[in-house]
């Protein structure tokens, strides 16, 4: 919210400071507001100032001029030497080239020294041989819109509107003085930030209400302004406009019959006005917009924004003449749904197409306006209207908001429709509309009435009734909510009283509250009044009480104690969790060297992305630790572990339907890639998961929660005790996974993957994500099913070093991403048996060491694989043990080693679990070991 001091003094005198200035040897009193006393307590009171901006701050050397003499330039015929008095004795020379400078203008005078808003600074020069002291100045050059029928093509022109109506001689007083103060254009800007509870805090007149409370409070002295309402010195009054909008479905404005009906059920009534007088607004009404960023129109349209930055009361005046009819006699208004594909022209002069979904005002032809939004293009009122219609509707916050987003157009009006208006207030802001046309306009204007609109049984479509909120405020409500009595009982209802609260049937011990109307959105109980008189008292009165009751941490679904869980094992492990939004981007799959972007699952675009460039909802959250890597790594953090686990989502439900057809992918990719399957993996739709608050995820998108972490850089630097850093290995991050697994009581195995379908084998599994991995670093993690099949759940690896680049990454990065709906399946899954390791040893370890002369390409984990499940019979019936470990010791190449071959030796120990082993016991098990791998790798036995 943009709240202008100045607009704030129509209802409430504010505390000012006077400061001197020295301006052309004149001694100049200005008077400022005295911030101190108004900004901190706005802040204290919930409403924090974002900034300050002070129109007119550091232009008080540009000063109210008069030009005395003009002469031509004698060596520039386009230039003019002009005499100009700024009230000295002496007129001051300054060589002007704008067309309208002129004997008895007066002008806006730039002294030497002044630096104008476009960061020129004016000196003493001369110009094409004649001295110059200064410079005339134009409304652009200092900042200020222009209008070239008011301020003139060139220089300012100071007319006698722009001095509030007081004639040119009134200027001969201030001939010298600052120009920004003389015609009251400065002005101080507070932009402050509103919660979504407060719609009332977004219009000046709920600023000033605030303001006035809080010096209530203080003793600061103020006065109300008893003027701030034109409508209390009208014959048209609220209760004029109510009656009449109850009354009449029909009224005649001159010679023209109007009617409104209404097939959209939103509250709305119409006020009509002949003999209008379209012109300029006066000086102060366009000195209060102008300094809160809106542009002046005419009185007409003025008159609205003001309502609109004054009440918070939105309108929007049509010109009745130019709504089209059949009879030119009758005319009548549509309050209605969009066509599909219906075209509007909008104010801004750009055509919309609308959707069915968007609410439009239209006549009989045209549309004339995006109901709640912005007023067409056809019907705005001009110079040339006499008759006008201004519309006051109450149309819902949610289809303003959507009308809004969908066509990238929000204005002061959505705005505040959308965060909820005061509708009892509308009445008022009627009659308040045509006492500023009677103020504004030297004719003055005829009130023709005010309709209802209806729909099309002539129901009336209009809301009259306000039910007042009553609450029942108990002094005890103090202490019982804030643990302690702050301030008095009387104090509180004195400040409840200065917000606007009405009191009735006021005891010692309670009192009723009526809420006004602006209050009803927010306030509903006694903590609602509580808090309101102790935020006015000051929050930090509240005293520091520690909670002594015991607390059960109740999860909000049961699943999150796994996600907790796995984050504790995470950052135990050394990562730092990172948060993020849910969104990625459009060329993610390009980057990751994937090969379509459904490679792991079709995305859900949105439709009015958060972040331009990330139009998807992420499938998976590598991209998002990838981009914060390069981050990090732009800052100088050349190592480090980060992780984040969180829902990813696609287009389908379980059961594999597409969820929104209409997915707005078609600019990504092809209609043949659009429909593509991706391969049974973790990131298939029937892996998806349903939080145990969900009944079902059929018909509505999948939502998987994954974990993914990624190293980079060294895994410990060169210090005194290492002569050389050591790199992160693709054996720590699955001893990692690994780790993490465990703690879900999951064993995992590793199985090497590949990106290429027609490799795939026993040893060696597609995956959809191995693309983006280094070939020779890159495995997945699977689990063991009931039917012993293996599951992937999720893979890590070394990024390739293409996909490094892509995302601008200069050191070794190695990642993982686990399918965390898998392992809690997984975890809930019923167990066949289980294995337990006795707590204390019986009987002595065995041991025994092999060596083998085995083929080069066999890997450590066959062997260990093999070796355990050859023995698993053996140690369950016939020699009872727990085999512990496998560990290899030894792996020679060279000498008396074919080319082709490697020596491996290991040592496998095992811990009996009913007797002594004898040596027969052992020798069944060495027997076992070598068959073993004899007859399925063809390895020879040494030594």
């Amino acid at each position: 919210m943009l709240a202008s001091l100045k607009f704030i003094e129509r209802f409430i005198t504010l505390p000012k400071v006077t400061q001197k200035y020295n301006i052309n040897g004149k001694s100049i009193d200005i008077q400022t507001y005295d911030l101190p006393k108004i900004t901190p307590n706005l802040t204290k009171q919930g409403f924090e100032i974002d900034s300050i901006i002070k129109k007119g701050e550091g232009l008080e050397t540009v000063v109210i001029g008069k030009i005395e003499k003009t002469e031509s330039h004698p060596n520039a015929s386009k230039l003019q030497i002009c005499q100009v008095n700024i009230g000295d004795k002496e007129y001051k020379q300054i060589v002007c080239g704008a067309k309208n400078a002129r004997e008895g203008l007066y002008v806006a005078v730039a002294l030497p020294s002044t630096i104008l808003p476009n960061n020129i600074e004016i000196k003493c020069s001369k110009i094409r041989e004649v001295e110059s002291n200064g410079m005339l100045c134009s409304r652009e050059e200092l900042g200020l819109p222009v209008i070239k029928e008011l301020d003139g093509d060139g220089i300012w022109e100071i007319s006698e509107d722009q001095q509030g109506g007081k004639p040119q001689d009134y200027l001969n007083e201030y001939l010298g003085f600052p120009i920004f103060e003389v015609l009251e254009i400065s002005d101080t800007l507070l932009e402050i930030s509103v919660t979504p509870n407060r719609p009332d805090m977004l219009f000046h007149a709920g600023v000033a209400r605030e303001i006035a409370a809080a010096f209530e409070n203080l003793n600061i002295p103020y006065t109300r302004n008893t003027s701030d309402k034109y409508s209390i010195k009208n014959s048209i009054k609220p209760e004029t406009v109510k009656n009449d909008a109850i009354k009449n479905i029909e009224l005649k404005c001159g010679h023209i019959s109007f009617s409104a009906e209404n097939s959209i059920h939103t509250p709305a009534f119409f006020m009509l006005v002949d003999s209008v007088q379209v012109k300029p607004s006066p000086a102060w009404l366009r000195n209060l917009l102008e300094n809160l960023g809106q542009n002046s129109i005419n009185n007409i349209v003025d008159i609205s924004n003001y309502l609109l930055l004054a009440f918070g009361q939105p309108s929007h005046a049509f010109d009745l003449e130019k709504l089209h009819s059949k009879n030119p006699n009758e005319k009548k208004i549509y309050l209605r749904q969009a066509i599909e594909n219906e075209k509007f022209t909008g104010l801004d002069g750009k055509e919309r197409t609308l959707d069915p979904s968007d609410q439009v005002i239209s006549d009989i032809e045209t549309t004339q306006g995006l109901l709640g939004v912005l007023g067409g293009e056809f019907s705005k009122v001009t110079k040339d209207t006499k008759k006008i219609v201004i519309e006051f509707a109450n149309p819902h916050s949610v289809a303003v908001r959507r009308s809004s987003r969908r066509h990238a157009r929000q204005t002061e009006a959505s705005f505040m429709f959308e965060k909820g208006i005061d509708a009892a207030e509308r009445f008022f802001a009627a009659a308040e509309y045509f006492a500023l046309m009677e103020n504004l306009q030297n004719i003055k204007p005829i009130y023709c009435g005010t309709v209802h609109s209806h729909d099309k049984n002539k129901k009336s479509e209009i809301k009259t009734e306000f039910p007042i909120n009553k609450i029942n405020f108990l002094s005890t409500a103090q202490e019982k909510i804030l643990g302690a009595n702050i301030i008095p009982f009387e104090k509180q209802l004195k400040i409840l009283s200065s917000l606007g609260f009405e009191l009735s049937n006021v005891t010692e011990k309670s009192a009723l509250i009526n809420v006004p109307t602006w209050r009803s959105l927010d306030i509903d109980g006694q903590a609602d009044l509580v808090e309101e008189f102790i935020r006015i008292e000051g929050i930090d009165l509240v005293p520091a009480t520690p909670m002594v009751t015991l607390t059960n941490v109740n999860y909000d679904d049961n699943q999150f104690k796994h996600f907790e869980k796995l984050s504790s094992r995470c950052t135990s492990l050394g990562y730092s969790e990172v948060i993020s939004l849910h969104f990625m981007r459009s060329d993610e799959h390009k980057k990751l060297k994937l090969e379509t972007i459904n490679s792991l699952g079709e995305p859900v675009a949105l439709l009015n992305p958060i972040i331009g460039d990330e139009p998807f909802l992420h499938t998976t959250l590598i991209p998002d630790l990838l981009r914060k890597i390069a981050k990090n790594l732009s800052y100088g953090n050349n190592s480090g572990q980060l992780f984040h686990i969180c829902r990813t989502f696609q287009n389908r439900d379980i059961e594999g339907n597409r969820i929104f057809e209409q997915n707005n992918l078609e600019e990504f990719i092809t209609t043949e890639l659009k429909n593509t399957n991706i391969p049974h993996s973790e990131y298939h739709f029937k892996e998806g998961f349903a939080y145990t608050k969900e009944k079902t995820q059929l018909g509505r998108p999948v939502e998987t929660p994954r974990l993914a972490g990624v190293v980079f850089g060294n895994r410990i630097e060169k210090n005194w005790q290492n002569t050389s850093a050591i790199k992160w290995t693709l054996h720590d991050i699955i001893a990692h996974v690994s780790s993490l697994l465990s703690c879900m009581e999951c064993e995992p195995s590793v199985i090497r993957i590949t990106d290429d379908k027609n490799k795939e084998s026993e040893d060696l599994k597609f995956h959809p994500f191995a693309a983006a991995l280094h070939p020779g670093r890159r495995v997945g993690i699977y689990l063991k099913s009931q039917n012993n099949e293996f599951v992937s759940v999720g893979w890590c690896g070394e990024l390739h070093p293409q996909t490094m680049r892509n995302y601008e990454i200069d050191v070794p990065c190695l990642a993982f991403e686990i399918n965390v709906s898998l392992l809690i399946k997984q975890l809930n899954a019923p167990k066949t048996f289980i294995k337990r390791t006795a707590l204390t040893q019986k009987f002595p370890t065995v041991s025994r060491d092999f060596a083998f002369l085995i083929n080069e390409d066999i890997t450590a984990k066959e062997i260990q694989d093999k070796v355990r499940s050859s023995l698993e019979n053996l140690l369950s019936n016939e020699t009872p043990a727990i085999f512990q470990d496998l560990n290899i010791f030894d792996i020679y190449r060279g000498k008396g080693v074919p080319e082709d071959k490697k020596s491996i030796a290991f040592n496998i120990q095992l811990i009996p679990t009913e007797r002594t082993f004898t040596e027969k016991d052992i020798q069944k098990i060495s027997n076992t070991v070598i068959q073993v791998l004899s007859s399925e790798f063809k390895a020879e036995l040494r030594g």
